[in-house]
């Protein structure tokens, strides 16, 4: 089988994040354009992301009945579309419906993407190629905060919409021409009922459920971010395209841990690796505590720790989706689908709740957060290491 052009894969997994990142700038400037209130405003990526897991319940068994291109060309259509529609839209119901739909395209991207790298590679080679892809997919973040918050500024946010749709045409054009079906053994049918049984001994499975409790914790810290991290730099006198700027640094971090990641997982083992990322972020957490008690001014130290954030990411996400995915040998589309609807799903959850109970206004409200999803993150990952040991024993 032909070994999938990593940076086309590293864009299309991608596609998501890019709708998150571009309008997570241009948040404050929706918010007063359309006149509403912070909860409403956060709902513009939760329900995003909450589409964005239902999106990965079906996709992930349809690319295994059906193909993994042909899905991921129906999903970015579906997310091209709505992003220009969403430009045109003049009020916040209109604008979260099309996030919706936009939401429900983009998850074909992220949970089928992921799954062409475990059919290509084997779990250690698998988690190499992980790190290096998602190295590679943090470099857009830290391009769609900046761009997304110049354009917010300086020509409104309903460019950043445009631009989203655009975006998903050329990569459309690329999955036409360079993409190649890598599903060998495709299900025999698919059904409501075969998607429940699947997804039922999923959950039945001990690693799975602690790789993806692992995974979903610790990008739920970011998705969070996104929403408040807005405010919070806002109140630091920072612009919309400031902000851009400032927040991307936690993608730099994200690139780092990434690279070293791919050097040390294959050797100490991703289970290791995913546990010293655990750790590693609730010490940054602890650091965003430390520098909000004692009311540093100004961006810079602020950045600085979510760059260490990023940091410790890139050691815990790559290897939790990787051992996730591998722990069903032949419905990978589905534990990539169920584990990516965990993911988003916690955190557009996590996110909202967050705005809800004052966080917008308190910044301690959403340390107080992080440190919950930290703290179950360094759990889940503890267990899969005790799983690991008694494997070894035996």
């Amino acid at each position: 089988m032909k070994k999938p052009n990593i940076n086309l894969l590293a864009i299309i997994v991608a596609v998501p994040v890019i709708g998150m990142t571009i309008i997570s700038p241009a948040l404050t400037l929706i918010k007063d354009d359309l006149n509403i209130s912070f909860s409403d405003t956060q709902l513009i990526l939760t329900l995003y992301f909450i589409f964005l897991a239902f999106g990965q319940i079906i996709s992930g068994p349809f690319s295994d009945k059906y193909g993994r291109k042909p899905i991921l060309i129906l999903g970015a259509s579906i997310y091209s579309v709505a992003a220009f529609m969403a430009s045109f839209s003049s009020n916040i119901e209109t604008l979260l419906f099309l996030r919706c739909i936009q939401g429900f395209g983009a998850a074909a991207c992220l949970s089928v993407g992921r799954t062409i790298l475990s059919d290509c590679f084997e779990i250690a080679e698998a988690a190499k190629q992980m790190s290096k892809m998602t190295a590679i997919m943090a470099i857009i973040p830290i391009t769609c905060f900046i761009f997304g918050g110049i354009l917010a500024e300086f020509l409104g946010w309903r460019t950043n919409l445009i631009a989203l749709g655009l975006v998903s045409m050329v990569l459309l054009i690329f999955m036409f021409l360079i993409l190649e079906e890598t599903l060998v053994n495709k299900s025999k049918s698919v059904s409501f009922v075969n998607m429940f049984l699947v997804y039922k001994s999923l959950i039945q499975t001990s690693l799975f459920r602690l790789f993806t409790i692992t995974t979903a914790m610790q990008t739920s810290m970011f998705f969070a971010m996104n929403g408040f991290m807005p405010y919070e730099f806002a109140r630091k006198g920072v612009s919309i395209s400031e902000f851009g700027i400032w927040f991307s640094l936690t993608s730099v971090g994200y690139i780092f841990g990434n690279i070293i990641n791919g050097k040390f997982s294959p050797i100490i083992g991703l289970e290791k690796m995913c546990s010293i990322g655990t750790i590693c972020s609730f010490f940054t957490v602890f650091l965003f505590l430390l520098n909000h008690y004692t009311d540093t001014n100004g961006p810079l130290t602020l950045s600085l720790i979510c760059v260490v954030f990023g940091c410790s990411n890139g050691f815990a996400v790559a290897n939790s989706m990787t051992g996730a995915i591998n722990s069903s040998k032949s419905n990978k589309g589905s534990a990539s689908g169920l584990m990516g609807a965990f993911q988003v799903g916690c955190g557009g959850l996590a996110g909202y709740l967050i705005i809800l109970f004052g966080g917008a206004e308190d910044f301690y409200i959403c340390i107080l957060a992080l440190f919950i999803m930290s703290g179950i993150s360094i759990i889940s990952s503890s267990f899969i290491l005790i799983n690991k040991n008694k494997q070894l024993v035996k």
